[in-house]
């Protein structure tokens, strides 16, 4: 679009009126003015002050407006792309070409981190332009200059004025006049004050466009800004083999480019090692980057020689307060939500802003919220300039209190606690109670991390830290790794004091758990009375209710359901005295409507899931919610096909919305396995590929998960007998064969009902059985 169409259009918007409107008013016809505004026609010089009479143009509008208009012409085609030197750059230059030949936007900013490669772009740019005929290139190195009063002068030096008594703006406009000119100032970042004065000019110029590299947006109208980050992966790749003068890359050299963000200073500094070390040994070393990205030609600016200098002298280029933001964001792993750094700060809005601008600090997004991260080349240098313990015992404490009061926090801030763990075990062991602990233990459940969140606490622990030992043991249980869980239940219960009723409880009724996943009742009752015992002696209701809901367990594991569903309300009116929070609450009602569809009661099933839904979703267990839901829709799928397809759906929302690792993915197949009894009666294919996968992952954990698998084998029995009685059969005879505790009423119901069409067929073993699931979901 030529600089009159640009002009044109922006008058008129200014002015509130349609295309229509403006061709009546200034004489000329609807087509011509369309024409026109596309840039398709070059406007004649009478028609051109008419629309400006139109416009109501005035002073130096109507100067840029009516000299547009002479200089107007169709845009030269763009010059051909260069890339000698330049690596995984063209897509931008071809970027700043078209805007520059094309007069669109006449402020053009190149922006980025330092070490993006503002400047060798811009070199790029000038030197392409440079061999045009049609237009004069003038470049500006700013890099020395820090006072804002000499910008005027020197850019009107720079543009070939001459000495002259006028203002710089007043000369360059007289020397100008309608000229064909690209300057290319560099480095402006330092001289942003200076910005209106130099976005005047283009306005005053018809034929000037100006190319700034900067840091940060120079934040004037008609502004456009083309932004820079690391390079894609193989340009960068590219650039360090080149660099270091090796015959091609390998996974050591995507490594190396990866931990310095891609960005091209920091691959020419990590390429010079190359000559004292292979790229597989500089891969491991860079977790100190500030170490190892130094030393670089000596023929480039100070800033270049170093990532540590490139990022100070962004630094200095901030007030006081941002940089003390910055620091404080090093105390930060994997970045901060705002909500978190404002409790911590009070309002760091205007600093995070000027940190935004320069690139030091990436705005990311968080669910609905805001997050903040360093790169990876700056975290280091943030963190090593927060020199304050108090800064780092205040982010600890801020992370644990929040979990006790029972905040829900993403996956994202695993990293934050994680850190702050490891410093209060540390630092300040008391902060790890065992409340925190707890916290913890439902912040790594929810987040589906069981195995990170099963081995931090351990290893922390390990200090005399009974309350971990604990939920480490818990995490490991969830994850079915039964002997972790067994270990840490002893080692806990070794270092416990005698009067540590809390922790003898949690220890006890753990060994319960683990116990029943062993298949021993007998011993998990042991346990849970001398765990019901030390409750009671401790006064505690949450403690109460934890115990009456393993109670409720091994009831359930061994064939009492009913008993089962008493100890459950028990737990659940106990937990409720304690003032449990929503997670806590969630989960027994959730066991509740497993148990009341085990007992044939679909309406209890229904009404207790309903219940723990929201609980479970506000406590930031959707997975969990996930199993509610598709427990509902199992419940309803006979009696209420449209609820119960309603309830499938959000089951597999939530699912879609969790993180699933470390273990979790037991819990999901078992979603799975109720989903595709669902999807079964609703006549949905899809069923059987899921129940094929589910499979796979359940019979690789516990006994438990494969009394899930033989619940589902029968319910898939139970729908399938009538059409494929064959399949039928065999999936019965494998489910007897996979049972281990008594089978619920609900179930053998379904059972009853095979029976009643077929014999029981042969058992598959496992291998077998998954190879059948397949062929079922292959033929579906």
């Amino acid at each position: 679009m030529s600089a009159f169409a640009e002009l044109l259009r922006r008058h008129r918007a200014a002015a509130g009126l349609s295309q229509v409107e403006l061709a009546r008013l200034s004489g000329i016809s609807d087509r011509a003015l369309r024409d026109l505004e596309q840039g398709k026609r070059v406007p004649r010089a009478q028609s051109a002050r008419l629309m400006a009479t139109a416009l109501k143009l005035t002073g130096d509008d109507l100067t840029a407006f009516l000299a547009s208009a002479r200089s107007s012409a169709t845009p030269a085609p763009s010059a051909p792309v260069s890339t000698d030197g330049l690596v995984g750059r063209a897509d931008e230059l071809r970027s700043l070409l078209d805007l520059v030949l094309g007069a669109r936007h006449r402020i053009v900013s190149i922006t980025g981190p330092a070490g993006a490669g503002k400047s060798r772009l811009a070199a790029e740019l000038a030197a392409v332009l440079g061999g045009r005929t049609d237009l004069e290139v003038r470049t500006l190195d700013l890099s020395a200059v820090t006072d804002v009063a000499l910008v005027g002068d020197l850019v009107a030096d720079a543009l070939g004025c001459g000495p002259s008594r006028l203002a710089p703006p007043d000369r360059v406009a007289a020397h100008l006049r309608d000229r064909r000119v690209v300057l290319v100032a560099d480095r402006f970042e330092q001289l942003v004050d200076a910005a209106p004065d130099l976005a005047a000019l283009p306005r005053r110029c018809p034929g000037l466009t100006v190319v700034v590299t900067s840091q940060r947006p120079l934040r004037v109208r008609d502004e456009r800004v083309l932004a820079l980050a690391g390079l894609p992966r193989e340009a960068a790749a590219a650039l360090f083999v080149r660099r270091a003068g090796l015959e091609a890359d390998d996974d050591a050299v995507r490594t190396i480019c990866q931990k310095v963000d891609h960005l091209p200073l920091a691959i020419e500094l990590a390429a010079g090692w190359v000559r004292l070390m292979s790229p597989a040994d500089l891969a491991v070393r860079l977790e100190n980057r500030l170490r190892y990205l130094t030393d670089g030609p000596r023929d480039l600016p100070a800033r270049h020689r170093s990532l540590r200098a490139a990022v100070e002298a962004t630094l200095d280029l901030v007030t006081t307060e941002a940089r003390g933001t910055f620091r404080f964001l090093g105390g930060f792993h994997g970045g901060v939500r705002l909500d978190d750094l404002e409790t911590l700060l009070g309002q760091p809005l205007p600093h995070l802003t000027e940190l935004v601008d320069i690139n030091l600090v990436r705005l990311v997004p968080d669910g609905d919220t805001s997050r903040y991260t360093l790169p990876d080349t700056v975290a280091e240098l943030a963190a090593e300039q927060l020199d304050s313990p108090g800064a780092r015992a205040r982010i600890a404490a801020h992370y644990l209190d929040r979990l006790r009061a029972g905040a829900t926090f993403g996956p994202l801030e695993a990293a934050n606690v994680r850190a702050a763990v490891r410093w209060a075990a540390a630092e300040d062991p008391a902060l790890l109670d065992a409340d925190a602990a707890m916290a913890l233990t439902r912040f790594y459940e929810a987040t589906g991390r069981l195995g990170e969140g099963a081995e931090l606490l351990s290893q922390v622990g390990t200090g005399g830290i009974p309350p971990l030992l604990i939920r480490s043991g818990q995490l490991a249980a969830l994850r079915g790794d039964i002997d972790a869980a067994g270990e840490s239940a002893e080692r806990a219960l070794a270092v416990a004091a005698e009067d540590d009723h809390g922790t003898r409880t949690a220890g006890l009724s753990l060994l319960g758990m683990v116990a029943v996943e062993r298949g021993d009742p007998v011993a998990a009752m042991g346990h849970l009375r001398r765990a019901l015992a030390a409750a009671r002696r401790s006064g505690d209701d949450a403690m109460l209710g934890r115990v009456l809901n393993n109670f409720s367990s091994v009831s359930s594991e061994s064939g009492r359901p009913h008993d089962a569903f008493r100890q459950l309300e028990a737990a659940l009116a106990a937990k409720r005295r304690a003032g449990a929070g929503p997670f806590e609450l969630g989960r027994t009602l959730f066991n509740l409507a497993f148990l009341a569809l085990d007992l044939g009661d679909t309406i209890a099933a229904v009404d207790r899931a309903a219940q723990a839904l929201p609980l479970l979703t506000e406590g930031g267990h959707t997975l969990l919610a996930a199993f509610a839901e598709v427990t509902a829709a199992l419940a309803l799928a006979e009696t209420d096909p449209a609820a119960a397809a309603a309830h499938l759906r959000n089951a597999d929302r939530l699912v879609a919305d969790t993180v699933v690792d470390n273990g979790n993915d037991r819990v999901e197949a078992t979603v799975h396995l109720r989903a595709s009894v669902v999807r079964h009666v609703l006549g949905d294919a899809a069923a059987w590929r899921e129940l094929a996968d589910a499979i796979r992952i359940s019979l690789g954990h516990t006994t438990r998960d494969r009394d899930s698998v033989a619940e589902a084998l029968t319910l898939h029995a139970r729908h399938l007998c009538a059409r494929d009685p064959e399949s039928a059969a065999v999936l019965l005879g494998t489910a007897d064969r996979l049972r281990r505790k008594k089978i619920t009423p609900y179930v053998e119901a379904a059972r009853e009902h095979v029976l009643a069409v077929v014999q029981t067929g042969a058992a598959l073993d496992d291998a077998a059985l998954i190879a059948f699931a397949d062929d079922l979901a292959a033929r579906s």
